[in-house]
């Protein structure tokens, strides 16, 4: 029997030497993925220039948390607001704002004076305006707003960042804008014409306005900011 357990070792032994070499794996090499494609930038084709607020077809409002359950909104009814507009050249656009103060609304159905009895404001919107412990519309006449820089973020959107001055108080603000179309010729007005959307945040204890901070009214103010544009025409 050794013979043959000799025989047969040396036959797979030939055989095991004539095999091909195993052939190593391929080394792969990890793909990475691709960053996706910047967004085509929007063409935008009304022409450069000043563009004016439309007061008809805009809305100004400031929203603060009231007692932790909800936000209370002030609506501004007296503002003027220009954009300098480079469809070119979104960066070097610019944006100068104004809000009246004391010309506001945000509904209050009840009688304000038989609530709070020995207030010398006719209605909540008067105390609003005019009350030292609010806007002080009085000693400070105007709430406004100028850009510093314009910042592209999107195909139409750009970071719009200004000095906001209230209660006689400036500080830098951010607000995200969005471009929301434009017309070659406006309805009514037969001129070229854009719109805008532009929501911010800040805090009014930054501007010194902290009463009934925090139980009753919450410090941060978000600000929506809706507008038809028309662009100003030379006389």
């Amino acid at each position: 029997m050794k013979p043959l357990f000799a025989g047969a070792s040396l036959l797979l032994l030939a055989l095991a030497a004539c095999a091909p070499a195993a052939t190593p794996a391929a080394e792969t090499t990890p793909t990475v993925a691709e960053a996706p494609a910047a967004p085509a930038p929007v063409a935008i084709t009304v022409p450069a220039g000043d563009y004016a607020v439309d007061p008809t077809h805009a809305s100004v409002t400031f929203k603060l948390q009231h007692l932790g359950l909800s936000h209370y909104a002030l609506r501004f009814k007296t503002y003027d607001a220009t954009v300098s507009f480079d469809p070119a050249n979104i960066a070097a656009s610019k944006v100068t704002a104004s809000i009246k103060p004391s010309d506001l609304v945000v509904g209050y159905p009840a009688d304000y004076a038989k609530n709070h009895p020995g207030t010398k404001f006719k209605s909540w919107e008067d105390d609003l305006a005019n009350s030292t412990n609010f806007l002080d519309a009085a000693k400070f006449p105007a709430i406004t707003f100028t850009s510093t820089s314009v910042e592209p973020s999107g195909e139409r959107t750009a970071k719009v960042t200004g000095d906001l001055t209230l209660k006689g108080v400036t500080k830098p603000v951010t607000l995200d804008v969005t471009f929301s179309g434009e017309t070659a010729s406006h309805y009514f007005a037969k001129v070229p014409a854009v719109g805008f959307s532009a929501k911010g945040t800040f805090k009014r204890s930054d501007f010194g306005f902290d009463y009934l901070l925090p139980a009753v009214v919450g410090d941060d103010v978000q600000v929506e900011i809706e507008g038809d544009f028309i662009q100003k025409v030379a006389s």
